[in-house]
């Protein structure tokens, strides 16, 4: 995001790859060799730490380019993982949060996102005997950080814009909830040859309600692990400009699909 210019954006929303998570070793190991290294020695620590370093860059960025007075809204979830044949729970949200703190950021409440899952048999381990099983990790993180001091609306124009981006009541009362239930997961089956097997997308309506509660009409909103364009999408429905960065070559017929969708039914 180098060519990004300081203090240019209104509000961050994005999801990254989770450390930890097997479908992403492939491209943490292709960026930090070490990576790949750690996890075939069982090094399961050193891993978690050398991956959760390799997205420091981008947080890095992410106060460079927020105004102050920004918001960035980070979807991340937890791993569980067996190392070395020990089963242990890799604290993405505990890792990052300590970053964003020490660059500056406050660190105000986050959401968790209670996601719903089909599976018969929940627990893990050996279920009714005492201290076998381990708690079934149901749930995700919004975590939710601001650069500076709230942000000042000092023009009238600036204040008209925030009128006119004002949410409803009911929507106030459910989206300013620290957990969401009411929230499904998306498919993330991809079908473009050369793609990944999964895109591991959020929920466009994570994006729409964190887009609507935390920028106005006209501000623009950043995406630096862009993936299919949920974000953007989000945006454009929201009134917003968006920005995105993927270094995935793979999906860029799958957002070009997406945002010529887009535009088609914008212009209907």
């Amino acid at each position: 995001m180098a060519a990004q210019p300081a203090q240019s954006i209104d509000l961050v929303v994005t999801s990254p790859p989770y450390p930890m998570i097997a479908m992403w070793d492939d491209m943490f190991g292709q960026q930090r060799p070490m990576i790949a290294r750690a996890l075939q020695q069982g090094a399961g620590n050193e891993a978690f730490e050398q991956m959760h370093q390799l997205l420091d860059q981008t947080w890095d960025e992410v106060w460079r380019v927020l105004k102050p007075g920004g918001f960035a809204c980070v979807n991340i979830g937890d791993a569980t993982r067996t190392v070395a044949g020990g089963f242990a729970l890799y604290p993405n949200h505990v890792r990052m949060t300590a970053h964003m703190h020490d660059l500056g950021f406050t660190v105000l409440p986050c959401i968790l996102w209670r996601k719903q899952t089909n599976a018969p048999n929940k627990f893990l381990g050996s279920g009714m005997l005492p201290a076998g099983a381990y708690v079934t990790l149901e749930h995700e993180y919004l975590l939710i950080f601001r650069k500076g001091p709230k942000r000042a609306f000092k023009t009238q124009a600036d204040r008209s814009r925030r009128r006119a981006s004002a949410i409803f009541w009911e929507e106030r009362n459910a989206w300013f909830s620290d957990v969401w239930m009411d929230v499904k997961g998306t498919s993330q089956t991809l079908d473009k040859a050369g793609a990944r097997p999964r895109s591991a997308a959020y929920p466009f309506e994570i994006a729409y309600r964190l887009i609507n509660m935390y920028s106005v009409k006209g501000d623009t909103v950043l995406d630096p692990f862009w993936g299919t364009g949920t974000t953007t999408r989000a945006a454009i429905v929201s009134g917003r400009s968006s920005i995105g960065y993927e270094i995935d070559t793979a999906l860029a017929s799958v957002l070009d699909r997406t945002h010529r969708a887009i535009l088609t039914s914008a212009s209907q």
